[in-house]
């Protein structure tokens, strides 16, 4: 299946509210891909910005946001690691958690010297990822249809907070599509609305979701079963409220 009909096939049977994103590391800019000229302010905006047109951005452009420079695989040197120490301290602020180290936070190990963003649908290379923005309702029917692929024999479960961008590294290392509900800094770069959060899929898995979402003949009425199971949660939650008080 082509690029086009596969995003054809995650918009209709998944009804997403943002097309996905394909995402490929590579050692040089292709020939026929347009360098990007301006500075991205974090890692996470440049996929925002590949929901609109395809580019090559260099490791420089990724460095932004330090950690998701890190966590692209792109060397940090001197007040950069001091930096980034400190960014990853802010993001685990509890007292009664451990910080985050450095060593700790996955990486992309691809040798690369830099990324081409833009549409899946008009995607000429094989990504690594692709990025999917998606609400729990959508992720609960794609787990159900390829629950193989999405969360069995995922060393690491699956399921990420912070640093967002990690669950791209971790979606390559281990060739399992994983998901991330966002850190705050993911949630101010790119803005996407509240309810949506991150699945990255590596291009390995894609045969095994095209499969998955080809069988869902009835994708409105499989994601009205969990929106009406929430629903159903929620009254009986209101309801012990109100008997407990």
């Amino acid at each position: 299946m082509g690029h086009a009909e596969l995003t054809e096939l995650f918009l209709e049977k998944l009804q997403l509210e943002l097309p996905p994103v394909a995402l490929t590391f590579v050692e040089q800019p292709p020939p026929d891909v347009l360098v990007m000229g301006k500075e991205a302010p974090s890692f996470c905006t440049l996929w925002r910005w590949g929901e609109n047109a395809t580019f090559f951005a260099s490791a420089e452009q990724h460095l932004g946001c330090l950690v998701g420079g890190m966590v692209s695989g792109y060397a940090l040197k001197g007040e950069q690691l001091e930096e980034v120490t400190l960014l990853l301290d802010e993001l685990c602020p509890a007292d009664d958690l451990p910080p985050d180290k450095i060593e700790e936070v996955p990486k992309v190990e691809k040798r690369h010297a830099g990324a081409v963003y833009g549409p899946l649908w008009s995607c000429a290379l094989e990504p690594d990822l692709v990025l999917v923005w998606a609400n729990i309702v959508q992720v609960a029917v794609l787990q159900e249809v390829s629950s193989p692929v999405m969360w069995r024999g995922n060393p690491q479960g699956g399921v990420f907070p912070r640093p967002a961008c990690s669950v791209l590294a971790t979606a390559l290392s281990f060739q399992k599509p994983a998901y991330s509900l966002g850190c705050v800094g993911m949630r101010a770069y790119t803005q996407v609305p509240p309810e949506l959060s991150l699945l990255a899929i590596p291009g390995s898995a894609l045969g095994q979701l095209e499969q998955g979402l080809r069988s869902i003949e009835d994708p409105q009425a499989r994601m009205q079963v969990y929106y009406d199971r929430i629903h159903a949660a929620q009254q009986a939650q209101q309801g012990q409220g109100a008997h407990h008080g």
